[in-house]
Formats: C-alpha cells, sequence, structure tokens
C-alpha cells in the first residue's frame, strides 16, 4: 500500500511539473508565436485526388500549342496502341470521377454526342488525345460523359498588333532577352524531336510528367519574353500573364467538376502541368497525385 501510495505520489509531482512547464512556455511566448499559434489559416482536408497527365497532343494535324515537333508518333500502330492501353489500366487504379480534356467549354454537346456515337459503337477513334485515352478511360469506367474545359482568352490587340517580336525586342534594345526565350524554345524543341525517337510511348508520356519536365516548362516563362518592354508598355509581361490567365480558368473550371469524393483527371498538354498542379496544391479540399505517384501503387 505504501509502495501504490509513493508511485501516485510521483505521478503527481510529475503532472504538476509537466502543467507548470506549459505554463512557463506559454507565458514565455513573443507575440509572433501567440500570433502564428491562432493564425486564421484555413485547414486542408482534402475531398478529391486530383491527377494532371501531361501529354504531348497525338494529333498533330489540330495541333495548336506552342511547341512544335518535327517529328509526330503515329499513335495508331500496333505498338503504340499497346503502350496506351497499358497507360489506361494504370489510369484506371486512379479511378476519377471525372476527366477534363483539352477542348473548349463550347464544344461539350458536340463532345457528348461523339461519346454516346462512341459507346453504341458507331464511332472509330481519331487521334487526339481526347478520344485515345478519354474516351476510352471513361467508357472503361462506366463514365456518361468527357468533359470540355479549355477558355483560351484572346490577346489584347496591342500583343497581336507585334507582327515580329524579335523585331519588336530590337527596337526597344531588349533583344538579347528575346534571344534567351527564343533560343531556350528551340533547344526544348530539338531535346524533345530527338528524344522521341528513343522512347516508348509510356515512358515519353512519363517524361512529360517529370519534375525536370515541369521545371523546365515553368522557367521557360521566366526567360526572355517576359523581360520585354520592362519598365515600358510590358507587353512580354502581358504575354506570360495571358498564359497564366488562361490556366486559372482552366482550374476553375475543372475544380467545380466533382461532387462528393471525386476524384479528377485532366488530360492536357504538357506545358500546362506544372501550373495546373501549383494552382490545386494551393486549395485546401484538392490533394494533388503525380503520374509518378501511380507507377509506385
Amino acid at each position: 500500500m505504501k509502495y501504490l501510495f509513493k508511485v501516485l505520489l510521483i505521478l503527481l509531482i510529475i503532472s504538476c511539473s509537466s502543467k507548470n512547464k506549459d505554463k512557463t512556455k506559454q507565458h514565455h511566448m513573443t507575440d509572433l508565436q501567440k500570433a502564428l499559434a491562432v493564425y486564421p489559416s484555413i485547414d486542408s482536408i482534402p475531398k478529391h485526388q486530383v491527377l494532371t497527365l501531361g501529354v504531348f497532343h497525338f494529333d498533330r494535324s489540330r495541333d495548336g500549342s506552342d511547341v512544335v515537333a518535327n517529328e509526330h508518333i503515329d499513335i495508331s500502330t500496333d505498338s503504340n496502341q499497346k503502350e496506351l492501353d497499358s497507360l489506361i489500366n494504370l489510369l484506371e487504379q486512379f479511378n476519377p470521377g471525372k476527366i477534363a480534356v483539352e477542348w473548349r467549354t463550347s464544344n461539350q454537346e458536340w463532345m457528348d454526342s461523339l461519346y454516346t456515337e462512341y459507346q453504341k459503337g458507331n464511332y472509330k477513334l481519331g487521334k487526339h488525345e481526347t478520344f485515345q485515352l478519354g474516351f476510352k478511360l471513361a467508357n472503361a469506367l462506366g463514365h456518361s460523359s468527357v468533359y470540355c474545359i479549355d477558355n483560351n482568352p484572346p490577346f489584347p490587340e496591342y500583343i497581336n498588333a507585334i507582327d515580329d517580336w524579335g523585331v519588336y525586342a530590337d527596337s526597344l534594345g531588349h533583344l538579347e532577352l528575346w534571344k534567351t526565350y527564343d533560343k531556350e524554345n528551340k533547344r526544348y524543341n530539338t531535346f524533345m524531336d530527338t528524344i522521341q525517337r528513343h522512347l516508348n510511348v509510356y515512358d515519353y508520356i512519363k517524361l512529360i510528367n517529370s519534375k525536370q519536365h515541369s521545371k523546365r516548362s515553368k522557367q521557360l516563362w521566366t526567360t526572355g519574353l517576359v523581360n520585354v518592354d520592362h519598365g515600358g508598355n510590358y507587353l512580354g509581361a502581358d504575354a506570360v500573364g495571358r498564359w497564366y490567365r488562361r490556366n486559372v480558368r482552366l482550374f476553375a473550371n475543372s475544380k467545380n467538376l466533382v461532387s462528393k469524393d471525386e476524384n479528377l483527371l485532366i488530360i492536357y498538354g504538357g506545358a500546362h502541368k506544372w501550373i495546373l498542379d501549383e494552382l490545386f496544391e494551393s486549395a485546401p479540399d484538392f490533394q494533388v497525385i503525380t503520374f509518378n505517384d501511380l507507377t509506385k501503387r
């Protein structure tokens, strides 16, 4: 009995000591620490997972991107179709509730009719990634629709009036800044043209979704073009700003597609991946999943 009493006494002393230490800590907290402790941040409670799958444009005949490849991968060959089947099987594990694709929202009715015909077996799929990946995956998952989210705001007239950015940059004494942008763009195109001859389709898409590719895509927008006309009318910065504006619109369109607890898959040109990932990382109700995360499951 005496032993038990001693144990209880020791525990009481330890408890009191701990409380006193907590009070001492609170007493010695700086005003900044107190402010940080009660800072009105939004708690991150993800209800949805989102995967932005960056791709190259399978159908170069309608490629309106800034990146133009000289060597085109023929997505319709048997070997490439098998690679796409492997990719679709992997994406099925992600189990998206909604699939968003790179078509303007004004095309939604047409997209729905095309998808319905495909489900009936009346439509032979075209080469575009929306059809080869989006339609096939949506059908495998029993989805009723594939969602168009693109919105491509026009350039301001004062930017459209520029016929040659090099000439314009030279007139401002900013030619070297423009050349940096132009040189990096050409270097990237040459690399992507060359490397796709040595990688299968699956690995090529994995490359587009790598950290290295996202970093490089992001850096391109902070080299050259953004600096043209700095301190003046900021035409270079405004041209870059239009790219951001487009992607924020894509973000708004796509994030509002999902219902409770649904995952979201966005199939888009690889240049958009980094900025969409950053936007969704700032959305407290979304958890960003990468292609690498899927391959590790």
